[in-house]
C-alpha cells in the first residue's frame, strides 16, 4: 500500500467522519430552530386572534369575532382544528376544520369559560394531537383554539426532509472533491520522495554528479537543496578519500623506500669496508624515515580515537612559553637545513595554563610542520604567544604560528580544517599530504575548549591563529 493511497484513504475516512459529524449536527439545531419557530408562529398566530377578538368585543361586535374565527380556520388549516369564544352569558361561538358532529361536539365541549391563560395538550378522539391554547376575557368569556401537532410535525418533518436532501448533496460533493484534492496532493508529496528515491539509488551506483532540479520555495525545496548539498558534499567526501588513499601510498611507499633502499645498501657496504660516517648517514636516514611512518601512523590512530571520542586529555598546569621555545628549538636544525627562519615573539617570560603537554606539544608541531612545508626557500616562519586574547579576553590565551608562503583561496579557508581536505589551487604547485594535520589539530584545541582559525591571502601567506583557556 503506497503513501498517496494511505494519505488519500486517511484524509477521505477524516473528512467522512467531519462531514458526517458537520451534518448531524446542522440536522439537530435545524430540527430545534424548527420546532421552535413553528411553535413561536403557532402561539403568535393564537396572540393575533385574540388580540382582534378583544378589539371587538370591546365595540360589543359578536359578528366580527365570527368572522375572525372563520378566516383563522380558513387561514391556517389543517393547522387549526378548531377555534371558539363563549361570551359572559355562556353563549359559545365555535368552528371546526372538520364537518364531524362527533369531533365537534368533542371540541365544542372544550370551550368554557377560564380563570388564567394555560396550554393544554391531549389526544382527540380520531388519534390526533391537539395543543389547545385558552385566554380568558375580562367579561368572564373565553378564546379557545386548537392546533394540530401532527400537521406541525409534518411541517418539520418536511423542511428536515428537504434540508437533508441538501444536506446529502452537499456531502457527496464535499466527499467527491475532497478524495480528489487528497489524491492531488498525495500525489504532489510523493512525486518529490520518487524523485528522491531516484537520486538516491543513482548516488548509491556511484553517480555523484546527480543533482535535483527545482524552483520550489517550500519545505520540499528545502528538502531538495539540502539533498544536492549532501550529493555535493558526498562528491567532494569521495575526491578527498581518493587523495587521500593517494597521500597515503605516497606517504608509506617514500619512507619505506628509503628504508629498503637504505638497509640494501649498509647489507652491501658492510662486506665492503663502508666508513662509519656513510654507516651512519644511512642509519639517520632510515631513522627519519622511521619516524615520518610513525608520526603519520599515530595521526591515523589520533584521528581514529577522536572519532571515536576516545582521545584522553589529561590537564596540568603548564607553562606554553616554555613548551612553544622547546619545539621550536628542535626545528630550528631542519629549518636551517631548508634555507628558512623561525622566528619565536613572546613579551612574557612565562605563561602557565592548564593543558595536555603532550598534545598542545603535538598539535603546535603540526602547525609549524605544515608552515615549514609551504613555506619557500629564504622565507620565515613567525610564532607569537599573547597572555591575553584580543577577542576572547583575559581568560584565553592566544598563539599565532605565521607563514610567508602560497596561501589559501578565501573560498577554502573554511574548509583546511576538515578530514581529508587538501587545497586546491592551479596557480601553485602545493606540497602533498595526506589532509589529517589540521583535523587533528582542531579536534585538540576543541578537546582544550580553545577555538581556531585561519587567516590568509593566495602569494602572501597564511597565519592559524588559536585560543587556549588559562
Amino acid at each position: 500500500m503506497g503513501i498517496r493511497f494511505k494519505f488519500t484513504l486517511y484524509i477521505s475516512i477524516l473528512l467522512l467522519f467531519v462531514i458526517i459529524g458537520v451534518s448531524y449536527t446542522i440536522f439537530v439545531a435545524q430540527k430545534n430552530f424548527l420546532t421552535y419557530q413553528f411553535s413561536q408562529a403557532r402561539i403568535k398566530t393564537f396572540k393575533s386572534f385574540a388580540s382582534v377578538c378583544n378589539q371587538a368585543l370591546k365595540v360589543k361586535d359578536e359578528l366580527r369575532v365570527r368572522n375572525t374565527i372563520k378566516y383563522l380556520l380558513k387561514t391556517y388549516s389543517p393547522s387549526v382544528v378548531y377555534a371558539g369564544y363563549i361570551n359572559q352569558n355562556n353563549v359559545v361561538t365555535y368552528l371546526s376544520r372538520d364537518n364531524n358532529k362527533n369531533i365537534d361536539s368533542e371540541f365544542k365541549k372544550r370551550i368554557k369559560k377560564i380563570n388564567t391563560s394555560n396550554s393544554n395538550k391531549f389526544l382527540s378522539l380520531s388519534g390526533e394531537k391537539i395543543c389547545e391554547y385558552a385566554v380568558p376575557l375580562n367579561a368572564d368569556g373565553a378564546f379557545v383554539v386548537g392546533f394540530s401537532q401532527d400537521e406541525m410535525q409534518k411541517q418539520i418533518d418536511l423542511g428536515i426532509s428537504t434540508m437533508t436532501r441538501q444536506i446529502k448533496k452537499v456531502a457527496i460533493v464535499a466527499i467527491i472533491l475532497g478524495i480528489i484534492l487528497a489524491n492531488l496532493l498525495g500525489y504532489r508529496l510523493t512525486k518529490p520522495l520518487k524523485v528522491l528515491t531516484t537520486t538516491a539509488k543513482q548516488i548509491a551506483d556511484g553517480n555523484l554528479d546527480v543533482q535535483i532540479t527545482s524552483n520550489r520555495k517550500d519545505e520540499i525545496g528545502i528538502l531538495f537543496r539540502s539533498f544536492n548539498n549532501m550529493a555535493t558534499q558526498l562528491k567532494e567526501l569521495d575526491s578527498m578519500k581518493d587523495s587521500f588513499v593517494s597521500s597515503v601510498s605516497h606517504e608509506l611507499r617514500s619512507p619505506l623506500s628509503a628504508i629498503d633502499g637504505y638497509c640494501n645498501l649498509l647489507i652491501d657496504n658492510i662486506n665492503k669496508g663502508s666508513s662509519k660516517e656513510q654507516q651512519l648517514k644511512g642509519l639517520n636516514i632510515i631513522k627519519q624515515a622511521t619516524v615520518r611512518l610513525t608520526n603519520f601512523i599515530n595521526n591515523i590512530l589520533d584521528l581514529a580515537k577522536i572519532k571515536a571520542n576516545k582521545l584522553e586529555i589529561k590537564k596540568v598546569n603548564a607553562d606554553i612559553s616554555n613548551i612553544i621555545n622547546e619545539i621550536v628549538s628542535l626545528f630550528q636544525p631542519l629549518a636551517l637545513q631548508q634555507q628558512k627562519k623561525i622566528i619565536y615573539k613572546n613579551q612574557n617570560e612565562h605563561i602557565i595554563i592548564n593543558i595536555d603537554i603532550e598534545r598542545i606539544k603535538q598539535l603546535i608541531t603540526n602547525l609549524i610542520g605544515n608552515a615549514m612545508k609551504f613555506t619557500k626557500e629564504n622565507g620565515y616562519i613567525t610564532l607569537s604567544l599573547f597572555a591575553y586574547s584580543p577577542g576572547y579576553g583575559n581568560d584565553y590565551i592566544e598563539v599565532w604560528v605565521t607563514d610567508d608562503g602560497i596561501g589559501i583561496p578565501k573560498n577554502q579557508v573554511d574548509m583546511i580544517f576538515k578530514k581529508f581536505f587538501q587545497v586546491k589551487d592551479n596557480e601553485f604547485k602545493r606540497p602533498k599530504g595526506t589532509g589529517l594535520g589540521l583535523t587533528i589539530v582542531a579536534e585538540m584545541i576543541k578537546l582544550h575548549n580553545g577555538y581556531i582559525w585561519a587567516e590568509s591571502e593566495v602569494g602572501h601567506g597564511t597565519t592559524f591563529k588559536f585560543v587556549l583557556p588559562k
